[in-house]
C-alpha cells in the first residue's frame, strides 16, 4: 500500500459531516485535484518527451554526420572537417547522452513519476467515497422502510439504525481524510518541482557543454568569422556552386 493510500485508509473523520455527494467543501477540493491532475500529467509527458528528444536530435546528428562522409567519399581531396564532425557526434551520441539520460532519469523524470503515482490512489479514494454514499443512502432507505412496518419486528429497526450508523461512520471517515489529504498533496508539488527543475537546468547544461567541447574540435576546419556579411558571403558561394550545375547540359535539356 502506498503512503497516499495508507493516509486515505488510515483517517478517521468526525461523526456528522457532510452527507451530501455535492458537498460543497469536498467538491472544492476535488475540483483542485482535477486541476493538479491534468496538468502533472502532461507535465510529466512533457517531461518524457523532452528526454525522447534530446536522444532523437543526437541519433540523427549521428546519422547524418555518417552520411555527410558517405556522400564524399570519393572525393579527390580528402575533408577532414567530416572525419572530426563524425567523431564529435558520435561522442555526443554515444556518451555525452547517455550521461545526459542517467542523470535526467533519476533526478527528473523518476521523481515526476511518482509523484503523479499517487494521483490513482486519491482516484480510487474519490470513487470509494461515491460508493460509500451510495451505501449510506441504501441503509437510510431501509431505515425508513423499517420504520414504517416496525411492529412486525421491534428489533429490525435497531438493527437498521445500527446499519446508518456504521455507513455514515465510514463515509465521514474518507470523506474527511479527502479534504484534508487532497491539500497536502497540491501543496507538495512545490517541494517535488522545484529540486527537479534544478536538476534540470543542471543536467542540460552539463549536456551542452560537453556537446560544446566536441564541436570546437570541428571549428578549426571553418574559416574565422570575418564579420556581419558571413551568412551573405556563404550564399553567394553555395549560390555560385548552384549555377555551375545549373549550366550543366543536362540539367539545361529538357529531357
Amino acid at each position: 500500500m502506498t503512503k497516499a493510500g495508507s493516509g486515505l485508509r488510515g483517517v478517521g473523520g468526525p461523526s456528522g459531516s457532510a452527507l451530501s455527494a455535492s458537498d460543497p467543501e469536498f467538491n472544492e477540493q476535488e475540483q483542485r485535484f482535477r486541476n493538479l491532475e491534468r496538468r502533472a500529467m502532461r507535465l510529466l509527458q512533457e517531461t518524457k518527451d523532452y528526454r525522447g528528444s534530446i536522444s532523437g536530435m543526437t541519433t540523427a546528428q549521428r546519422a547524418l554526420a555518417t552520411n555527410l562522409t558517405a556522400f564524399l567519399l570519393d572525393v579527390q581531396r580528402p575533408q577532414d572537417y567530416q572525419s572530426a564532425y563524425r567523431q564529435a557526434a558520435t561522442h555526443i551520441d554515444q556518451t555525452s547522452q547517455a550521461q545526459f539520460d542517467e542523470v535526467y532519469v533519476k533526478t527528473v523524470l523518476e521523481p515526476m513519476a511518482q509523484y503523479c503515482g499517487f494521483l490513482p490512489e486519491f482516484n480510487k479514494a474519490i470513487k470509494k467515497r461515491k460508493g460509500l454514499h451510495d451505501d449510506l443512502d441504501k441503509t437510510r432507505r431501509a431505515l425508513a422502510k423499517e420504520r414504517g412496518k416496525a411492529a412486525e419486528d421491534p428489533m429490525a429497526v435497531e438493527r437498521a439504525e445500527m446499519d446508518v450508523q456504521y455507513a455514515e461512520s465510514a463515509y465521514n471517515t474518507l470523506n474527511s481524510a479527502l479534504i484534508r489529504e487532497i491539500p497536502k498533496l497540491i501543496n507538495s508539488r512545490v517541494y517535488v518541482v522545484d529540486p527537479c527543475f534544478e536538476a534540470f537546468v543542471k543536467s542540460q547544461l552539463q549536456f551542452f557543454n560537453d556537446s560544446l567541447q566536441q564541436m570546437d574540435s570541428v571549428t578549426r576546419y571553418v574559416p574565422q568569422e570575418t564579420g556581419p556579411n558571413d551568412d551573405r558571403i556563404l550564399n553567394e558561394r553555395v549560390e555560385g556552386v548552384m549555377n555551375q550545375v545549373r549550366g550543366l547540359s543536362i540539367c539545361s535539356m529538357n529531357v
